[in-house]
């Protein structure tokens, strides 16, 4: 393969590369920075010896995760080649776009090979240029895709899709028909109803059934079956958003929620990599309790290997461990120390959460009946059990 040639140059700068956009403990976030590498490097390594062996799907899926932990052009490159070879010609057509888009100062070889792969995606996808309201989200069959205006074409498999666009209360949908090799710029605007149309070489394609006059287009929030409750905060009330802008308890317990997230995701993170180093302490100390002594230490009558627990001091070798097991030690207490604050963290961020859903419903301004109005955005809470969770998702729906 020739995008092998960029695979030395790729493992040496990710060997190489150091990353710290959030400090909070330096020790511990550089660890997790070389880890996320060390991860990215072997999956990429991986991803090359499967498409070498031409299992496109298998080094697809280890390029996938290599790109999620760094995003290098050389994974990106290689992710698009096996995407393209897998059958998965849309995202390959969009990651070699990506790929061209992003990397105008890459080698011609390079671009020339993202440039013959993207030609040879296109051939089986539809290409569709979409115009939507500015700071508009859009989905693609309920995918986000990116926040318009995009910087390149969708590109769609053969077939029929839905897309969207959203912003605020706002929302637009259209069905299109995709064919291969077509090209139709689509456009997504607030207000209207538009008709089902084709993307394809001709146009005329067929489209799919529009929704009823009148019905919803939007997601829907979770409906009241008896397992749970569902809070609307339509009727009498003003609108959730409207609210929420100019409420003080709205921003206060988004605050919480922001912080307490952040926290708790921080001090998560952070907590595991302590753990992780306390392991690694303690398999080499175990390690060396069954070593057979050396020749050296024969002669001077030393033998450090024990069947008793090797860090407590009354071990007659205990002085042999003791450095060892005050790191081990040390890696533990911190781990403990910052899964407490990452719980407070998180529990914060859900009191947040609740003072938002209490607060709408205690201090909102009354208005006229529902009945007289559009319907109004709904916020709604539903409990959710897991075998890793128990507690309560929050949402709204408009």
């Amino acid at each position: 393969m020739r995008t092998r040639a960029y695979s030395l140059a790729f493992a040496l700068t990710l060997s190489a590369a150091c990353a710290a956009p959030l400090l909070v403990s330096s020790t511990a976030h550089a660890q997790s920075a070389d880890a996320m590498t060390e991860m990215a490097r072997q999956r990429f390594q991986e991803g090359v010896q499967y498409y070498d062996a031409k299992d496109y799907e298998k080094a697809r899926a280890a390029f996938l995760q290599a790109y999620a932990l760094k995003k290098h052009p050389s994974v990106l490159l290689n992710l698009a080649q096996s995407e393209l070879r897998s059958g998965h010609e849309a995202d390959a057509a969009q990651h070699f776009d990506q790929f061209l888009r992003e990397n105008p100062s890459a080698s011609a070889a390079e671009r020339s090979e993202a440039q013959k792969g993207l030609e040879a995606a296109k051939a089986k996808v539809a290409s569709v240029p979409v115009t939507a309201p500015t700071g508009a989200q859009v989905f693609v069959d309920g995918e986000p895709v990116g926040t318009a205006p995009l910087p390149a074409p969708i590109y769609l498999s053969p077939g029929n899709h839905k897309l969207e666009a959203r912003k605020g209360s706002d929302s637009a949908v259209l069905d299109v028909t995709a064919v291969a090799g077509g090209s139709s710029p689509q456009t997504l605007a607030f207000g209207g109803a538009p008709a089902p149309v084709g993307v394809g070489p001709t146009a005329g394609g067929p489209g799919t059934t529009p929704p009823p006059e009148g019905g919803s287009t939007g997601p829907q929030p979770p409906p009241d079956d008896g397992n749970g409750f569902s809070v609307s905060t339509a009727g009498n009330r003003e609108p959730f958003i409207d609210w929420a802008k100019k409420s003080p308890v709205a921003y206060v317990g988004g605050g919480l929620v922001v912080v307490g997230l952040i926290s708790g995701v921080v001090f998560a993170l952070t907590s595991s990599a302590n753990y992780s180093d306390a392991d690694s302490i303690r398999e080499a100390i175990f390690a060396e309790t069954q070593r057979e002594p050396t020749m050296e230490e024969i002669s001077k009558n030393q033998d450090f290997r024990t069947n008793s627990p090797p860090c407590t001091p009354t071990n007659p070798v205990y002085a042999h461990y003791a450095e060892a097991c005050s790191k081990w030690q040390d890696n533990v207490d911190a781990g403990d120390t910052q899964k407490t604050v990452a719980t407070v963290g998180f529990v914060a961020a859900g009191i947040g959460a609740g003072v938002i859903v209490g607060g709408y419903f205690l201090t909102a301004k009354k208005t006229e009946s529902s009945a007289t109005r559009k319907r109004a955005p709904r916020a709604y809470a539903s409990p959710v059990i897991t075998d890793t969770y128990k507690g309560f998702a929050f949402g709204s729906a408009f």
